[in-house]
């Protein structure tokens, strides 16, 4: 989170500050020597709420936040010399907040912002081949697009025909912001088409739907390759090798992974990955995009069993950037390097979009500050803008873009001569 430095009587003061994209909420203008300000947010995603209260250095300011479901709670931080109080906070609830600030028996302000879903994406895991009629381990992953919560909600898997195959509820992972779920399914003989769907326990998350997998259902084979739906140049994959349970060894074992790309054979993964749980994984990176073929050999650690597997892939291009618009209320949108000039006092709507539809933050570092989805210009200066997207998790990365804003002073009053 970037820092922001806002002029209050004239003397600079750190301030942080980040926006989502949301529909936009009615704030007040900062002025005076005591106000209090904070973006709106989004879930998991840390802000900090901002207090002015001038004469009071030294002295404890009590923010209140008060929410429809989450009830109202509290957090405390101290008047610094410069006149302003920074308590960080996370939200967890989605919805209308209402955020107070007393210090002593008075009353500062009151800000009211609006939270919004952190969105999440889904993907399924399948071994590429299943024998019929007999159990799959198929796996669901449930990521949160950013944010410091892990999700949590009901992942259901259904077949091209819309029946459900398997169903159950997500649980945490090592890796903050992933959820995971392992189903088992009995396939059928015939082509299949399975997709997962994603629905949050809560409204602090959106629902997402993974894209398609198709495992072949054949015959009885030691090992199967359980590979994304899709890979993109240069982000970081792992593949993993299935081994039936008829033909895992209690000795343990290994396999080894290769890349055929226009017929020449590669061994990206530097040699052979144990078995844990009747799985090898290794990590890959995709270097070139197009049709490749992955392929695995496994032994046992007593090489009486063995077995190999291959699969063809479409690498896509490198994910693109998730391009960002910036637009103020009544005016055209702010591209990079495009001078912008705002008087001192003023107060400024900004909607941010980005070309995946997902929230886009902003940040301010100057002598400016962002209440609700308002900027504020407070004193003279330069006041950059820093508007980062979420990206997809897919073909649109994460982005940043800047924008800086020079704000103006009021004219001087011309002093009228004596006679």
């Amino acid at each position: 989170m970037r820092i922001t430095r806002i002029l209050a009587t004239l003397s600079a003061a750190a301030l942080i500050s980040s926006v989502s994209l949301i529909a936009p909420s009615q704030a007040a203008t900062l002025q005076g020597r005591n106000w209090i300000a904070t973006p709106n947010g989004l879930v998991g995603v840390e802000q900090t709420i901002i207090v002015k209260a001038s004469r009071s250095t030294g002295e404890v300011a009590t923010v209140t936040f008060q929410n429809a479901s989450s009830g109202t709670n509290a957090g405390q931080a101290i008047v610094n010399q410069q006149g302003f109080a920074y308590l960080p906070w996370t939200p967890a609830k989605t919805g209308s907040w209402t955020i107070s600030a007393t210090v002593g028996d008075a009353s500062i302000g009151t800000a009211s912002i609006t939270v919004a879903a952190m969105p999440t994406s889904t993907v399924l895991l399948t071994p590429g081949e299943v024998a019929e009629n007999q159990t799959a381990r198929l796996v669901a992953e449930v990521k949160a697009l950013g944010g410091s919560i892990t999700p949590s909600g009901t992942v259901t898997v259904r077949n091209q025909f819309g029946n459900t195959v398997a169903t159950g509820n997500v649980a945490p992972s090592s890796i903050v912001g992933l959820a995971t779920i392992g189903l088992d399914w009995t396939p059928s003989a015939g082509s299949v088409t399975l997709t997962a769907d994603f629905s949050p326990a809560t409204s602090a998350f959106t629902s997402s739907t993974s894209p398609a997998q198709s495992p072949t259902v054949a015959g009885q084979q030691a090992v199967s390759l359980q590979l994304p739906p899709i890979s993109y140049v240069g982000v970081e994959e792992t593949i993993s090798a299935v081994i039936q349970p008829v033909y895992q060894s209690p000795l343990g074992g290994s396999v080894g992974f290769s890349l055929n790309i226009d017929g020449f054979l590669f061994y990206p993964m530097g040699g052979s990955q144990p078995i844990a749980g009747g799985i090898g994984s290794a990590s890959w990176t995709p270097t070139q995009p197009g049709i490749q073929t992955v392929g695995v050999s496994y032994a046992s650690a007593d090489f009486a069993i063995n077995g190999t597997d291959t699969q063809v892939i479409n690498v896509r291009p490198a994910p693109e950037a998730d391009e960002i618009t910036v637009t103020p209320t009544g005016s055209s949108p702010w591209s990079q390097g495009t001078a912008v000039t705002l008087p001192q006092g003023s107060v400024t709507e900004l909607t941010p979009t980005s070309q995946s539809s997902n929230p886009v933050t902003l940040t301010t570092d100057g002598p400016c500050a962002l209440d609700a989805a308002q900027l504020n210009a407070l004193g003279p200066g330069q006041c950059e803008i820093t508007a980062t997207s979420l990206g997809n998790d897919g073909s649109l990365s994460p982005t940043t873009s800047k924008h800086t804003v020079t704000i103006t002073a009021p004219p001087k009053k011309s002093k009228k001569k004596q006679k």
